[in-house]
């Protein structure tokens, strides 16, 4: 990014948190279903050490995942790097302080934008990147690349930088959940202020000779900002959240350049009686009748760009702890974690 644009865009985050523009919305779902709690968010460390005593700059953090207990691993996109890192996460959800980092490299670079667990067997990663595009399963103890499920072929056709942006392994430990974060070339345009774009919600098995199942979604239009600058615009999905039974939480970004120049929204979907649009070769945007329903349970403008999130540890009551990460994307802004608190009972 040239100097001039990174200086005017961390101006633009500045501005955005001073005045106001950082705080969340928080609209009612309309019906008894999950409800989402913004509970803050805490720095990370502009830099860290790896294994031989160099410092890693923490950078293009762009997807994360638990690991269970107080333990998240989450990825840096054009590089291969991982981050390990453990995370104290107050009752209600807040993230307290990000502790105890290790710098994971694994055995090929891309422009990885998020990450899921292996599904049993040796500890590890899957990673999605939109080069490719593809997924890659890596190991922990030496970064070796282990067998991973192909992505399907029409995710070839992707955008310039909005290919495979989500990444999720399902509850039941034999499915991933990925999907592009705009519409592919031949389903329909990109998202402009005004429109949103189509994209398709993925769900690939991890057993031999199982069919992968694709939903079309539709993304909401870029948000309202006062244009400060010329520049990009664009919105899309870039983390799925699966809670078990085809039911999914969709993280939407959407990305400007005004105040405020980000905004992200968390929509609740069922995909289970969805239709399969698998076979749908193009056109995904002229068939409105294969469109998902989708519910609004938290949409803000918090000043940080949030590209991954993940389920956390289980909260008092039922509820669960969200984790997401802030992707600085080189602006010399502090890379976060946030923390969010979801109110109903979820089975993972």
């Amino acid at each position: 990014m040239p100097a001039a644009r990174a200086t005017a865009a961390c101006l633009l985050v500045a501005i955005a948190s001073a005045t106001g523009f950082g705080e969340p919305g928080n609209p009612s779902p309309g019906d008894s279903g999950p409800i989402v709690a913004y509970r803050g968010a805490v720095a990370l460390p502009e830099d860290v050490a790896a294994a031989d005593g160099t410092r890693v700059s923490l950078t293009g953090l762009s997807g994360i995942a638990w690991l269970g207990g107080d333990r998240y691993v989450a990825v840096m996109d054009n590089s291969a790097r991982l981050l390990r890192l453990s995370l104290e996460i107050a009752a209600d959800g807040a993230p307290r302080e990000a502790a105890d980092f290790e710098v994971v490299t694994v055995a090929a670079a891309h422009d990885y934008e998020d990450i899921a667990p292996l599904a049993g067997g040796e500890p590890g990663v899957f990673l999605c990147e939109e080069d490719t595009p593809a997924i890659h399963g890596f190991r922990f103890s030496d970064g070796a690349a282990v067998a991973s499920p192909p992505l399907p072929a029409v995710f070839r056709g992707r955008r310039s930088n909005r290919g495979p942006e989500a990444l999720a392994l399902d509850p039941d430990g034999r499915h991933l959940w990925t999907a592009n974060e705009e519409a592919l070339e031949a389903d329909g345009a990109a998202a402009v202020p005004g429109m949103g774009t189509v994209v398709r919600l993925a769900r690939l098995p991890l057993t031999r000779g199982a069919a992968a199942f694709e939903a079309a979604y539709r993304v909401d239009p870029p948000h309202a900002c006062v244009e400060v600058l010329p520049g990009p615009t664009l919105s899309g999905v870039v983390a799925i959240v699966p809670l078990g039974g085809g039911r999914l939480l969709v993280l939407e970004r959407s990305g400007r350049a005004g105040l405020p120049p980000f905004e992200n929204r968390i929509y609740r979907v069922d995909t289970a009686g969805a239709r399969d649009v698998s076979r749908v070769a193009r056109g995904l945007a002229d068939r409105p009748e294969t469109m998902l329903d989708k519910t609004l349970l938290w949409s803000g403008a918090l000043g940080i760009n949030i590209e991954g999130l993940c389920l956390g540890p289980k909260l008092a009551g039922g509820r669960r702890a969200l984790v997401a990460i802030a992707d600085n994307g080189g602006l010399g802004t502090p890379t976060q974690v946030a923390g969010f608190e979801l109110s109903a009972v979820t089975n993972p």
